[in-house]
């Protein structure tokens, strides 16, 4: 049994190892490389610095709501006295996890908002290991904190859904408005369709933000030369 494991965990390290060398060696991160040179010319210690006093705690921010989560419960365990040394070593794992992940971005001169996702994972497991333990056995202080933990999440996740939703189909319309402008373009045997550029109604956090890059390639998709003007 221990060997068949051990022979599952160096398939999936030799697996992750594969993973990671093919997007790390892909020519779009040579390309991109190329026109950052700024990052690569500064010196080593001046980049260390940079990520861990700047970027890495601005990552670390961008999910505060998970942190706060994590404190309460944390606090409802110690009240309840249900804490498990195995649950809690897991939890402190994983954790650990959340900040190497973002730790990993050290040599990169970019952490874009998708990159962030990786360690948000891992602290949601994290939180989980302790969740488990705050929800075993109850007092009246881990019942209100764990109360306070979900009306928490719960208050926050009603107005970031429903300005999510709201955005995104506004987004589904002006997509409709732009495919018509196009469609009756190209149906006039016009040479050029000017479509207006996305106008992103506000959200709750810039997670679900859209990417507003215009890529040169959509006049190729369409077949027609596009000319995005400023939405209004």
């Amino acid at each position: 049994f221990i060997m068949n494991r051990n022979k599952y965990l160096l398939i999936g390290v030799f697996g992750s190892a594969i993973g990671a060398g093919v997007l790390l060696l892909a020519p779009g991160n040579l390309s991109r490389a190329s026109t950052i040179q700024d990052w690569y010319n500064q010196p080593l210690a001046w980049r260390v610095l940079e990520h861990f006093s700047e970027r890495l705690p601005s990552a670390m921010g961008a999910y505060w709501q998970v942190y706060i989560a994590f404190i309460i419960l944390l606090i409802s365990v110690v009240l309840s006295r249900n804490s498990s040394s195995k649950l809690m070593f897991g939890s402190f794992l994983f954790m650990l996890g959340a900040i190497a992940a973002n730790v990993a971005f050290l040599a990169s001169p970019a952490m874009p908002s998708r990159a962030l996702n990786g360690a948000l994972c891992f602290m949601i497991l994290s939180i989980s290991f302790v969740a488990h333990s705050a929800f075993t056995k109850f007092n009246k202080a881990s019942i209100y904190l764990s109360v306070t933990t979900y009306a928490m999440a719960f208050l926050y996740f009603i107005p970031s859904y429903i300005l999510y939703y709201s955005s995104i189909k506004s987004i589904s319309k002006q997509t409709e408005i732009r495919e018509e402008i196009i469609d009756r373009a190209k149906h006039n045997k016009q040479d050029q369709a000017i479509i207006p550029d996305y106008y992103f109604p506000p959200v709750l956090h810039a997670g679900p933000s859209l990417d507003t890059f215009n890529s040169e390639a959509m006049s190729r998709y369409y077949g027609i030369d596009l000319k995005i003007t400023a939405p209004g």
